[in-house]
Formats: structure tokens, C-alpha cells, sequence
């Protein structure tokens, strides 16, 4: 018998229904876009279930006529294209053809539309990709297309599907996405009755200012208020950008869209561009806020990449990496601002225009516990383990450098301490074990602390409110889109850090299920992180001196929990080799 057979049509179509159909938010993000095609000035969107039992998407563009009520279901029917060449030439967001047969393939959905002028509208019902029925329908202006019981037929599917908390973010998020790219078209979701989110367009604004209003009422004034407007254009080419200063860098790489053509993008050289340019400006765990804008001849970028049509290949990487380089690194030189040095600090300058106080990627990464340190000799302080008896009183503390580093004097020699990677390193340990331990204490605020968040970030942060409330806070959704922060672990006293300590959260808890060990612990080394003392905060002798103390009882106090060295040590015999002295002499 031959071993190799032709799928039946029913298991191959939800077979490639998978590869545009991912969960609900995709499913709305097809949707969107044919109304948008469709030139929709005013888009209505409904869902229950987190989408799954009910998601409805009405618009008020052209319409269709009742033969292509029923074509537009099937696989590869298209209005956009008639030849291959016409691919190189589009100016719509689908072409495929795929979506409406991908969709009605995994659910049960109704299509009711009317055509401009006509005196009837046309409603067709499928059901698992075959077509129910098809009538005459109320002659209800533009489209509505109606998904009730989204992967009914393809249960393994709906398993995988995350908390309805979760996909109302991701609903959410695509909303807020659409919104970006269009801001002169109205839109709306309404979830299980209650409408969560409304973006209206600025009347009678020119396009940039649409742009300027959409941004604040999606991403809240706290973020987009101070944001750098950042224009270009070239024959072919024309860019609006939306950026951070570089003293607004955010802790979350969440806030960056891309756009072209307003189709959302994925473009890795983008990106890769857009951090060249703040290379002087920002360390590791800051990034920017980017909202990007480019509109480009249809045939100098590729959307033929994948089904979703979200990740593009433009005919020229380097031109469009210079581009985007370029034009950010110039606004940027423009308005930076250095921070001035302190008193002791004058004469020094900061260069290429950075902060001589800007913070560093970490270099050392620590597997060895605290009296084991090994210094790397490519460092310029290179020095011996810290010995058990540098640890023993006496020792003296002679001050601070730069308010960032303790040095102490012990035995002869000196050592070092990052006063802000050894107070992590301290709480780490303390709030870890606090919560293996179950007698981890959380604390009520006399006021709640109200985050401004995107909804999307917000629903994000709530889909895991339980998680948080192992870690000690206590969150309630505020408005449509805002946050009450109402307790905090105990051993976090530092309310005003709570809005980034947020934005850190969101991807921290992202994690997927099986990597729940190193979620919670890459959760609580953001909470230490944001409750301990800071570089640049002034210590007084007694403080530093219970720094040191505690960071001797800890387990592994040679780094902080992210990998950045803590102490570093410079022995007498070290410091005699240093100014070429022939021994230390003994103590």
C-alpha cells in the first residue's frame, strides 16, 4: 500500500488556519485590517470570553456585494491581487487571501454586509469552513463579521490558550496598535459588555498632530509627554518618529512599535538601528520608547515573509539602518542634557556626550560564593580573593566614591564595595528567603499609588495578579486603563518606584509556566533591585559599615542576583607590587 496520502480538506484547512489563526488577538488583528482595507473611518469591536465565545468586529467601510459575501470565504479569494506582479505594488495590509478562510475554518462565523448605495445588505453563516447559510440582511451601511466559538473544532488549540486575563492584554494591545498606526480612524472595544477602550482621532488636526494625540491617549501622558518628535524625509521615503530623551529611557522594551505603510511590523535592523543610537546614552536595563511611522514605495520592502505578515526584508538593511540611525542620533545630540558632576568631580567631562555617571552592563558574572571571589587579571584593579580575615575587625571605613563605591581599609589592603549591588544582593537574599519560608510580609499603603499604564501593559500586570500577591502586593484595576498599587512587600519602601518597578514586572512575569522557578526569582531580583540603595545615594560611615556586615552573612555576596560584581579587593601585597616596593612588610 502506498504510505504517503492527500489530507482530507477538512484537516488540512484547520491545519493552515493555524498558521494565521494563533489565539483570538490574531484572529482580531485579520479583521481589523480588512476593515481598514475596506476604508473604514469608525471600527467597533466586541468581544466575551476573552474573545474565545464572542468576537465581533463592525465598520462602517464599503461593503461587499452578496456574491463576495460568499467568495470571501473561500481559500485564496482576493480583491487585492490578479498576477504576481501586483504583489510588488500593494498598498493594502492582506492579499492572501487566507484570513476569512482561516478563521471560519476554526469557528462558527456570520458575515452581514451592504454595499454603498444598495438597497438590501447580504448575511452569510459558516460553520467549521462550510457555508450554513446565505440571505438577504438588513441594509445596515459596511461590514460586521461575527466569530462565536473560536477553535471549537480544534480543541488542543483552545488548550494552549493562556488565562483570559492574559488574552484580553493581547486584545487589548493589538487595539492599541491599530489605533497607533491609523489615528484618523475612530476605534473601540467593548469586553463583556463594558467598553474598555475608545480612541478618538483629533478633529480637524493635520496628520502629525492626529499622530502627537493618538500616541498620548494610548500610551498615557506619564510616557508620552515628553517624548521627541523626530522627522525625515527622502525621495521615496518619508519617517515621523516619536522617541525618548535620553533621560526617559523606560525599563521595558514593551513601548516600541514599528509601522510601515501602517501595517505593524517586525524588523530586527530597525530595531538594531534604533539602539546604535543611544549606545552612549542608556545602560543594559534601560530601553527607549519608539513609536515609528515610515511610509516607503510598496516594492522597496518584502511583507511575503510569513503568513502573518508581520516580519519584512527591505531591498537595502544598511539604507534604512543609517536612516533610522542617523535621524534619532541627531535629535538626541541636540537635546541631551549631561548631568553635572558633583564638587569633587569638576573637571571631568562626560564624552561623546554621556553621564560619567551613566551605569555600565554588567562584566562579571558570579558563580562563586562571596570568599571565593576571583578578580578576572584583565581587570585594572586586579586583586586576590577577599580573605576571611579582611572580615575581621578592625576595619575602617574611609568614605565614598562618586557616592557609588564604599572603600574600606581591612588588613593592609583595601576593598571595595558597590554600595547598590551589595544592598540588592542583601534584600535578594532576605526577601527570597522570607518567601521559601512563607513569613514573607506585605504592607497595606495609607494611600493607594495610582500607575498609569497602557491598557494592554495593565491586563498584562492584572493577568498575573496572583503570582504578585505571593511576592506581597496588592493591585485593583483603576479607570479603563490605570493601575491601585494598594500594599507592597514590606522590605519595599519606595513608593515613587513603583511606575517602573511595573514596566520591569510586565516582561519578568511573562515567563511561561515550566519556567516558573526563574520567573520568581528573576521577579523578586527586580523588587530587590528597586528597593535597595542606589548609586549616587549618600551613606553615612554607620550605614556603610551595616552594609558591609550584612553582606558578610550572605550566601553569595560577591555580585548582585543580576550578575553585576559587588566587592572588589586590592591586598597589601597587591598595593606593594603597584608602587614597586620590594614586599609588604609585615603587619
Amino acid at each position: 500500500m502506498a504510505r504517503i496520502h492527500v489530507l482530507p480538506e477538512e484537516v488540512s484547512s484547520r491545519i493552515a488556519a493555524g498558521e494565521v489563526i494563533e489565539r483570538p488577538a490574531s484572529t482580531l488583528k485579520e479583521l481589523l485590517e480588512n476593515s481598514l482595507d475596506a476604508g473604514a473611518t469608525r471600527i467597533s469591536v466586541e468581544v466575551k470570553g476573552a474573545g474565545k465565545k464572542l468576537l465581533r468586529v463592525s465598520d462602517d467601510g464599503h461593503g461587499m456585494e452578496p456574491k463576495d459575501c460568499e467568495l470571501c470565504l473561500g481559500r485564496h479569494a482576493t480583491s487585492k491581487i490578479f498576477r504576481l506582479e501586483d504583489i510588488s505594488r500593494l498598498d493594502t495590509f492582506g492579499f492572501r487571501g487566507e484570513a476569512l478562510f482561516s478563521v471560519a475554518a476554526v469557528s462558527r462565523l456570520s458575515i452581514a454586509s451592504c454595499a454603498p448605495d444598495a438597497k438590501t445588505g447580504w448575511k452569510v453563516e459558516a460553520e467549521g469552513g462550510k457555508i450554513l447559510s446565505s440571505a438577504p440582511a438588513a441594509a445596515a451601511a459596511g461590514t460586521t463579521v461575527e466569530v462565536k466559538d473560536l477553535f471549537y473544532n480544534t480543541p488542543a488549540r483552545l488548550k494552549f490558550l493562556k488565562s483570559d486575563a492574559f488574552e484580553k492584554g493581547r486584545l487589548s494591545g493589538i487595539m492599541e496598535e491599530a489605533a497607533l498606526a491609523n489615528p484618523h480612524v475612530h476605534f473601540s472595544l467593548k469586553s463583556e459588555g463594558r467598553t474598555v477602550l475608545r480612541f478618538e482621532p483629533e478633529p480637524g488636526a493635520d496628520a502629525a498632530r492626529k499622530a502627537e494625540h493618538r500616541l498620548v491617549s494610548v500610551f498615557g501622558d506619564d510616557l508620552a509627554q515628553n517624548l521627541l518628535s523626530v522627522a525625515g524625509d527622502r525621495p521615496g521615503f518619508k519617517i515621523r518618529m516619536f522617541v525618548s530623551p535620553t533621560n526617559g529611557l523606560v525599563a521595558t522594551r514593551n513601548f516600541q512599535h514599528w509601522f510601515v505603510n501602517h501595517r505593524p511590523i517586525s524588523a530586527r535592523i530597525l530595531q538594531q538601528a534604533l539602539y546604535r543610537a543611544y549606545g552612549n546614552y542608556r545602560s543594559k536595563d534601560r530601553h527607549p520608547v519608539c513609536v515609528a511611522h515610515l511610509e516607503l514605495p510598496a516594492d522597496s520592502f518584502d511583507v511575503n515573509v510569513h503568513p502573518g505578515k508581520r516580519e519584512i526584508r527591505f531591498k537595502s538593511d544598511r539604507e534604512m539602518f543609517e536612516l533610522i540611525c542617523g535621524l534619532v542620533s541627531n535629535a538626541l545630540f541636540k537635546t541631551h542634557v549631561p548631568r553635572a558632576a558633583p564638587t569633587a568631580g569638576r573637571g571631568l567631562h562626560p564624552a561623546s556626550g554621556a553621564s560619567i555617571f551613566s551605569e555600565s552592563p554588567p562584566l562579571y558574572q558570579s558563580t562563586e560564593p562571596f570568599l571565593k571571589l576571583q578578580a578576572s587579571p584583565s581587570q585594572a584593579m586586579a586583586s586576590e580573593a577577599p580573605s576571611p580575615r579582611w572580615f575581621t575587625p578592625p576595619y575602617r571605613y574611609l568614605g565614598q566614591i562618586e557616592r557609588s563605591y564604599l572603600v574600606f581599609e581591612a588588613a593592609g589592603g583595601l576593598f571595595v564595595l558597590d554600595q547598590h549591588a551589595a544592598a540588592e544582593r542583601i534584600l535578594f537574599e532576605k526577601f527570597l528567603g522570607d518567601l521559601e519560608s512563607g513569613r514573607l510580609k506585605s504592607q497595606k499603603l495609607l494611600l493607594p499609588v495610582s500607575i498609569d499604564l497602557p491598557a494592554s501593559a495593565a491586563q498584562k500586570v492584572l493577568s498575573q495578579k496572583r503570582r504578585l500577591e505571593r511576592l506581597g502586593f496588592e493591585l485593583a484595576p483603576f479607570g479603563k486603563t490605570a493601575l491601585h498599587v494598594l500594599a507592597v512587600p514590606a522590605l519595599f519602601n519606595k513608593a515613587g518606584e513603583l511606575n517602573e518597578l511595573a514596566h520591569r514586572l510586565i516582561e519578568t512575569l511573562e515567563n511561561p509556566a515550566g519556567a516558573a522557578q526563574d520567573a520568581r526569582r528573576d521577579a523578586v531580583a527586580t523588587i530587590a533591585c528597586k528597593a535597595a540603595v542606589k548609586a549616587h545615594d549618600a551613606l553615612s560611615e554607620k550605614e556603610a559599615l551595616r552594609l558591609l556586615e550584612d553582606l558578610k552573612d550572605c550566601r553569595d555576596g560577591s555580585a548582585c542576583p543580576h550578575g553585576r560584581r559587588s566587592i572588589m579587593a586590592l591586598n597589601r601585597e597587591e598595593l606593594a607590587r603597584r608602587f614597586q616596593r620590594p614586599g609588604a612588610p609585615p603587619l
